[in-house]
């Protein structure tokens, strides 16, 4: 049993911060794009003084939707995730500073720091970066002396 932890236990810890990003950015995208008239025009991006809101909305839309589909998947992690964690900048500068931490931007700090996470480690040994684009952690080796399942 011991050996199945040490294999694989530090894949886990991986894709399980992908899941929880991915399934929550994934949710408020579909929000945002199935919102009123289809359009993820629900959120203020007009009083910020930007040019073209409709444009940034619809770009935020896309990034946390498909940017979390990409992060469950493990495609293009670091890319995905530091899109996902410039989104989260934004929006707790912008939104959610003036509330204060507790009550205001906890979660989008946590969500940031998930999404700061994944940039720095990738989407982990289980992931297509990895199996499929060769991105990513080495594959396991055993200790000397050890055979990969003890």
């Amino acid at each position: 049993m011991s050996w199945i932890l040490r294999r694989y236990f530090p894949e886990w810890a991986a894709i399980a911060l992908r899941v929880a990003l991915g399934a929550v950015f994934m949710t408020h995208g579909w929000d945002k794009l199935t919102g009123p008239l289809g359009t993820p025009l629900g959120f203020n991006i007009e009083s910020w003084g930007w040019p073209y809101p409709v444009v940034w909305a619809w770009g935020v839309a896309l990034i946390e939707f498909f940017g979390g589909l990409l992060i469950i998947v493990g495609l293009l992690t670091r890319f995905a995730a530091a899109f996902i964690a410039g989104v989260m900048g934004v929006a707790i500068l912008k939104v959610k500073f003036a509330s204060g931490f507790v009550g205001g931007f906890e979660l989008d700090f946590a969500l940031l720091m998930i999404a700061i996470a994944l940039v720095f480690c990738g989407g982990g040994r289980v992931s297509v970066d990895r199996d499929v684009l060769g991105w990513g952690a080495p594959p396991l080796r055993s200790r000397v002396g050890e055979t990969p399942y003890d």
